[in-house]
């Protein structure tokens, strides 16, 4: 009777036994070697240590479990109504075959104990199991996305090698040539001097553009040193202006200062290819260009040209130009519209986030 009291406050304690499983455990053994209850507690405080705890205090509470219960199994043998005696017919208190039972006691103790050790055990080996299969997930999952960086970065490679052997060169000989041209030319000709001059600065500006994306690609995780921002859309319209394209800006931007690079070159890029569209497929045509942006609401490019009737495109067309900004805009968080509108012109609509830098 009275040491049913300790078991029921051991039995309350065992709430905090995954939080605090060695105290718990120690408590309850503890109480279990002093005092006649039941080891039950005990035992159940021992499941959640073997789960936690690896090593020699795993063993040594296994120990001090096992004991508390050899004593409680003890204490229950030498009393006068002995659940122990029941379960061999119950002999008389101070019998022999009473006191044979002391002898049983240890084995009756470990087969009580060994569950729940086992228990604990057998949970804590399937957890490592999981956690191991996890890692290896974990660890495939990054060979192979590491195997698919170097196949990229092996295609970058290779396209800047054909970038720089094929276009790089014939770039550079037209660039040679414009200015052979400009030099015969000399005072003769003011309008075919001020060509050639467009055509080999523009030439120039483009074995610039290509040997920063030849750099980019070769070493991808390091950006090109000239890439394009805000900063440059002026010099890009004027540019655009000298070679013929009537290009009508409005440029409202404020502390351009604090945009990231990929926006600002997202934003450059696609005013750059606004400008080309115009110059292929409606020559002559002004093309009303509106960039307002700030950090507060975000970066949004109106560009807008009507179509001449009768206008002889100079090229045809991929539609890759339209795919690629929509691309550079979807990448940087943007939105992206383009065709034709009610009024007869087309226009292209995007919006880009302003991140800061």
């Amino acid at each position: 009777m009275l040491g049913a009291f300790p078991m029921i406050a051991v039995s309350v304690l065992l709430i905090w036994r995954h939080r605090h499983p060695v105290l718990v455990s120690a408590i309850a053994a503890g109480l279990t070697l002093v005092i006649p209850t039941s080891p039950l507690p005990a035992m159940v405080a021992l499941a959640a240590v073997t789960f936690a705890r690896k090593g020699w205090l795993r063993w040594g509470l296994i120990v001090g479990v096992y004991a508390a219960t050899v004593v409680s199994f003890s204490w229950d043998v030498a009393t006068h109504e002995s659940f122990t005696a029941d379960l061999f017919g119950n002999p008389a208190e101070g019998t022999p075959a009473r006191l044979a039972l002391f002898w049983v006691v240890p084995l009756l103790a470990a087969l009580a104990v060994a569950p729940f050790a086992a228990y604990g055990i057998g949970r804590r080996l399937l957890a490592e199991r999981n956690s191991a299969r996890q890692d290896t997930a974990t660890a495939n999952r990054t060979v192979t996305a590491l195997q698919r960086q170097v196949e990229q970065q092996l295609q970058r490679q290779e396209i800047a090698r054909e970038l720089h052997d094929t276009l790089a060169a014939d770039l550079s000989q037209v660039a040679l040539h414009a200015g052979a041209l400009e030099l015969i030319v000399g005072t003769a000709d003011p309008r075919a001097v001020s060509a050639a001059r467009t055509v080999r600065e523009a030439t120039q500006h483009s074995l610039d553009d290509l040997r920063t994306m030849v750099k980019s690609l070769r070493d991808h995780d390091r950006p090109g040193s000239n890439e394009k921002g805000l900063g440059d859309l002026p010099e890009l319209i004027d540019e655009a202006s000298r070679s013929g394209v009537d290009v009508r800006t409005l440029l409202m931007l404020s502390d351009t200062a604090s945009c990231s690079p990929p926006v600002g070159h997202a934003c450059y890029r696609i005013i750059q290819e606004s400008i080309s569209n115009v110059r292929r497929h409606a020559p002559g045509a002004a093309l009303y260009l509106d960039v307002r942006g700030g950090p507060s609401f975000g970066l949004t490019i109106r560009a807008t040209n009507w179509l001449v009737p009768g206008a002889l495109p100079t090229s045809r067309g991929s539609g890759l130009g339209l795919q690629g900004m929509q691309e550079r805009a979807l990448l940087v968080g943007g939105t992206f519209q383009a065709g034709a509108t009610q009024e007869g012109a087309f226009a292209i609509t995007a919006w880009l986030p302003w991140t800061t830098r």
